[in-house]
């Protein structure tokens, strides 16, 4: 039996303009066995905040078998997909949820779902089917930074079925032949969205309501020189609640590299977002990602190609019809081997009475050493 660790543990200090400060102690173990048999894969995650107590949790977060055939595999448990193509926001990542406890800004943070795939492999193409089979209640820290909402929260999740109503999907992966170089995603998804409302239990508390719909998600990106054309779109039929209405999601998205400059790799990123509903007098925005609504994003990565992989991105979100603007820094580099240290600064500035900025124009600069082994 051949045996896989790896780990990671961060200590973060956070400052905030508007709230307290915090320090945190975050990391990840993955383990992964395999045999003749099957290959297992496991992810224990953790979160140790100083200050806020509902930012404390560990967490089995991965915990699934994978069994490999010569044109196929078949995987159960408990996983993390990532379906997308754009660097700032992905409509088509509908699979798991956010992990919001860890951080409400990170798009890679998430839930592992409890699942099954088969994946068969067709030359240069893929077909996938998979089936979800159980709905996470989503925690929120209501005295964290950033807590979106008004009023208390209870995290026991209500549901338009049972929370074991399966949720199936399909998606059919294809390249083009050699004169475009490009891969393409078609998701068939019936089941239970990733958004979800909040509504009220009593007057002071407000618990998630998840619904049912059927989704279709086209997803795709072309090479051109040392350009690549994206797109991520995505119509929604909700079938299990006449309150809200359909709705239709699309993302363009161009990156462009320029090599070397004065030993400077350079990537921007262009992109804009947009969000439509179908039906009038129907009840809008119910979920945190619905602030990709009118939005564009640009960012600039430097990767400075030295020893410690030194990188700095940089990048904004302006949201056209809040005139609502985040901007972010990030940078990192390797300190000796087994070390990096990184910071990011993120600048709100808000308009009033938004369900990621309630709080108005805020500030949060973090400053992070991660030791890998």
């Amino acid at each position: 039996m051949a045996v896989e660790y790896k780990s990671d543990v961060s200590v973060k200090d956070l400052h905030y303009s508007d709230f307290s400060s915090e320090r945190v102690v975050q990391g990840d173990m993955e383990l992964k066995f395999e045999n003749d048999m099957f290959i297992t894969d496991l992810t224990i995650d953790y979160l140790y905040s100083s200050r806020y107590k509902d930012r404390r949790y560990l967490s089995l977060n991965e915990f699934y078998f994978t069994k490999e055939y010569e044109d196929y595999s078949l995987s159960i448990g408990k996983t993390i997909k990532y379906w997308g193509e754009l660097e700032g926001f992905n409509i088509a990542d509908v699979y798991n949820q956010k992990n919001y406890l860890l951080d409400p800004f990170g798009k890679s943070q998430k839930i592992g779902s409890l699942g099954l795939n088969i994946l068969r492999y067709f030359d240069d193409d893929t077909l996938e089917f998979g089936v979800k089979f159980y709905e996470e209640d989503l925690e929120y820290s209501s005295s964290a930074p950033y807590y979106p909402l008004s009023l208390d929260y209870d995290s026991e999740l209500k549901l338009s079925k049972e929370r074991y109503t399966p949720t199936i999907y399909m998606i059919y992966g294809f390249n083009t032949d050699e004169s475009l170089d490009s891969e393409s995603k078609i998701i068939l998804f019936h089941g239970y969205d990733n958004k979800r409302y909040f509504t009220p239990k009593n007057l002071t508390t407000l618990f998630q309501y998840a619904y049912r719909v059927n989704k279709f998600i086209f997803l795709s990106h072309v090479v051109f020189k040392e350009m690549i054309f994206k797109c991520e779109s995505s119509y929604t039929d909700v079938i299990s609640d006449k309150s809200l209405s359909d709705y239709a999601q699309v993302s363009l998205g161009l990156e462009k590299s320029f090599y070397n400059f004065k030993n400077i790799d350079t990537t921007l990123y262009l992109e804009y977002y947009r969000y439509i509903y179908m039906q009038e007098n129907k009840i809008e925005s119910v979920d945190i990602s619905e602030i990709y609504s009118d939005d564009m994003f640009v960012a600039l990565k430097m990767n400075f190609n030295d020893v410690g992989s030194s990188e700095v991105k940089s990048g904004v979100l302006y949201d056209f019809s809040n005139k609502e603007k985040v901007f972010k820094v990030e940078a990192k580099s390797r300190v000796l081997d087994s070390f990096i240290l990184s910071a990011d600064f993120m600048r709100i500035f808000s308009a009033p009475k938004t369900i990621l900025t309630q709080f108005g124009d805020s500030t949060r600069t973090v400053v992070s050493l991660t030791y890998s082994f």
